[in-house]
Parts: C-alpha cells; structure tokens; sequence
C-alpha cells in the first residue's frame, strides 16, 4: 500500500470512524500479515474506530469462559476471530459423537470461510480449556469502504494459504517419508535375497522351478500398489483435513 493510497483511505474512513469504545490499535499487531497489508499505522486508529450507526465498534476485543460458544453450528453470522490469548476449539460431530478437529491458537484465525461464502457454520468453535482472547472482526466493515475490503480480503487470503500450506504440506511430508523408508526397507530386502540366492547357488542348492520368484520384480509390484493405496487414501482424507483447518 503507497503513502498516496492510504491517505486516500484515511480520508474514505473518516467519516465512519465514530466508535464509542474502540479498541487498543497495538492489538492489530497480533494478526499476521496485518502489518504488511497495513503498514502505515496512522491507518490503523481509523480502522479500529470504524463503528456502525449506533456507535458499536466492528473490532472488539472479546474473552470467553471454557467452553463458551463463539460460533453455533448450523447459525448464520457475519463475526471472523482472531485469536489473542488462550485456544478456541473447533468441534465437529463424527459418529454421532462430539470430537475437537482442530485448537486454534494465538494469532490464528476463526470463522473466515463461512463469512466469505456466506454459507451457515458448519462447526461449532468453543473456547478452550482455559477460555480464549480475541479480536472479533465484524465482516461488516467491509461495507463501509470497498477499498478497505480489498485489503482486508487480501488478508484473509493470506491467512487461508498459510492453513492450506500447514495442512496439506504435513500430509504430504508424511507420505513422501513413508514411501522413502518403504524404498529402504525393500531395497534391504532386495539384496538380502540376492545374498541368500549367491549362497544357494555356491552350495549348489537349487528350488523347483515353480518355487522361483524375481524377487525385485514383485516387490516393485508391491510398491506401486502401496503408492496407489496412499494416493486413494489421501484423496477420501482430503475432506477430513479441509475440518481440520478451523475453517467454519
């Protein structure tokens, strides 16, 4: 963002900026990448002071208590979360039982998924064990200046590609470390059973011909199938680890 670009949106803003309670600016350095899409601060005081026509501001620094619901399941709301101090769990039904998919903690960020589909929560998100701080964004204050909203979409951009990265880049770590010890372990294999067929050989003990197998030749077979089976199973998990991302 140029100087010239947010004196544009300070000017844009002013208007807006009415809230009776707004919040500490300084908490803004909590959120990742906030900095770098605003990094004039002078903006900041505005944006925290951006408020709707009764005066309520649309960041608010919130606690909840254990187990306080933040986001219910199957409601509508337009509320994205910061997380400040403390953890907020993300709980999913799975075989009619309540199970927590995935804790968020400070500096991540609740709840953008459903706000930029619009769609209902398709989880609930509770405070954890020892109850959550956090920076609750109003997603209405996008409304106030289409400008502000292309940075602030910017932002979660930002926030969505580091889960996708932290997910799947996990996963596939996995994988590719599973199919390389797989590699060492057979190819161990491979030359044990070429020495044990070097010693029949020199004690001139024969198999029946039937009894004969290419050892590497199978094994190769049974690499490929394991591969294919972890493809398979990565791609019916892919759904498990879209939940697991705290996307709601």
């Amino acid at each position: 963002m140029t100087s010239s670009s947010t004196e544009n949106l300070i000017k844009e803003l002013a208007p807006f900026a009415k809230a009776r309670i707004p919040i500490d600016s300084k908490l803004l350095e909590i959120i990742p990448y906030f900095s770098t899409i605003f990094p004039d601060k002078n903006l900041w005081s505005f944006i925290v002071r951006l408020s709707g026509d009764d005066g309520s501001a649309y960041i608010e620094y919130k606690r909840y208590e254990p187990g306080q619901k933040l986001i219910a399941k199957g409601k509508f709301d337009q509320m994205i979360y910061w997380v400040v101090e403390g953890s907020a769990q993300v709980v999913a039904r799975i075989k009619e039982q309540a199970k927590v998919i995935h804790e968020a903690v400070r500096g991540e960020c609740i709840g953008e998924l459903g706000v930029l589909k619009g769609i209902i929560r398709t989880a609930d998100v509770v405070a954890g064990r020892r109850g959550v701080d956090v920076l609750e964004f109003d997603w209405a204050i996008t409304e106030k200046s289409p400008n502000l909203g292309k940075y602030l979409f910017h932002l979660i951009a930002l926030h969505l590609a580091d889960k996708l990265e932290n997910a799947y880049g996990k996963q596939l770590k996995i994988i590719a470390n599973s199919i390389q010890v797989l590699h060492e372990k057979t190819s161990q294999l491979i030359e044990r059973n070429r020495e044990l067929e070097q010693f029949m050989m020199e004690h001139s003990i024969m198999l029946e011909k039937e009894m004969q197998v290419d050892h590497e030749q199978a094994l190769s077979h049974a690499i490929a199938s394991i591969k294919e089976s972890l493809s398979f199973l990565e791609l019916q998990e892919n759904k498990d680890n879209l939940d697991k991302l705290g996307v709601v």
